[in-house]
């Protein structure tokens, strides 16, 4: 499976984007469109914050904008930059270019009354020194993202997933999949389970999260 397979073939942005790149990679029409006018044509409280991604290659180096119309600074923010940026990723790896800039325009940035204390924390713990997540493998990624959706489709239902299938993906795909299956574990309280997933994981970058969930489950019992 790739991009580009479906019956929605005319409306992946994704598959579409891609396309106009390949053909013409100094194109700036390559424009992913989330936010549309439908969306406050009526009443509804599900509108998209994000209006657009746009993905820009010069030097053969892949550069992505993001244009959101409204950001909550303390949860969305970190989460959309995490989410954008891995999707800058999977396509500099499909258009085999390089990773460039990411830049991230914002609206309305705020900061919920709620979170104000928590942010207050975050901000007095002062700079923390960081390691970076593992590199995307070159190639095209699509099968792999295949195999990950179907894990997590497995995983997120209780069924199961056959993990010899993980030999047929790189360590880094393969990771992430792990990744799900211990997050599924944490919600089933499978201490014993993470500790053997955590075994099996290439990258020792996650073993942060890791421990964390399986110190707070310690404490639980």
């Amino acid at each position: 499976m790739s991009v580009h397979d479906g019956p929605t073939r005319a409306l992946n942005q994704v598959a579409n984007v891609t396309d106009l790149l390949k053909r013409k990679r100094d194109s700036r029409q390559a424009v992913i469109q989330l936010f549309d006018a439908q969306d406050i044509a009526e009443e509804h409280g599900d509108v998209p914050c994000t209006c657009t991604l746009q993905l820009i290659i010069r030097d053969d180096t892949l550069h992505m904008l993001t244009n959101m119309r409204s950001n909550d600074a303390f949860w969305g923010l970190p989460h959309d930059v995490f989410c954008f940026t891995m999707l800058q990723e999977i396509m500099a790896r499909t258009l085999s270019v390089e990773i460039g800039t990411y830049k991230h325009a914002v609206g309305s940035l705020h900061l919920y009354d709620q979170n104000t204390r928590a942010a207050q924390q975050f901000l007095d713990e002062g700079w923390q020194s960081t390691s970076p997540m593992p590199a995307m493998p070159k190639g095209d990624p699509w099968p792999a993202i295949t195999l990950l959706l179907e894990a997590e489709s497995a995983i997120r239902t209780g069924n199961a997933f056959d993990a010899g299938r993980l030999s047929s993906v790189d360590q880094y795909w393969a990771d992430l999949i792990r990744l799900l299956q211990v997050f599924r574990c944490r919600k089933n309280k499978d201490i014993d389970q993470i500790k053997t997933l955590r075994a099996t994981m290439s990258s020792s970058f996650y073993f942060i999260f890791i421990d964390n969930v399986l110190s707070v489950l310690s404490q639980l019992q």
